[in-house]
């Protein structure tokens, strides 16, 4: 699944906020925390090929902004996602969204997917693709370019 619609327009309330578990078996929530979401899963080509940039958009926060990367679970196993990051080193937090409920959440309905919440869970930006206008949303967030 790919959506090819960009979206820049914020969300006029906010979101409810994400509290999961990653892979790792840690709770993690955007409560209160300006947050970058990527919806992702192994078998999409454009999400694979993003997978480096979002590993530098995490280590380029700075506590600036949290980046919590969500495997929609589709077709996918826990076991094969954790293979699949840790073959590639990515350090990342990572949600496993079996039952689809935090795509559904975040009205998500194809991938990749990046969403960027503010502080008190209203979107500030949403794009299919790692988009230009997203790096510099980003790089605004921690004063660098990513």
């Amino acid at each position: 699944m790919v959506l090819l619609a960009l979206s820049a327009t914020a969300s006029a309330k906010p979101y409810p906020p994400l509290q999961a578990r990653t892979l790792a078996d840690q709770p993690i929530s955007s409560s209160g925390k300006i947050t970058y979401l990527k919806f992702w899963a192994t078998w999409c080509a454009y999400c694979v090929e993003e997978m480096p940039l979002l590993q530098q958009a995490f280590e380029n926060s700075q506590e600036s902004y949290q980046v919590i990367a969500v495997n929609v679970g589709f077709n996918q196993t826990v076991k094969g996602v954790k293979t699949y990051l840790n073959r590639y080193g990515y350090r990342f937090p990572t949600v496993f969204d079996a039952s689809g409920s935090i795509t559904r959440q975040y009205r998500v309905t194809g991938t990749p997917q990046h969403i960027l919440l503010d502080a008190s869970g209203k979107e500030i930006y949403r794009s299919a693709l790692l988009t230009d206008e997203l790096r510099q949303h980003l790089a605004t967030l921690t004063g660098d370019k990513l």
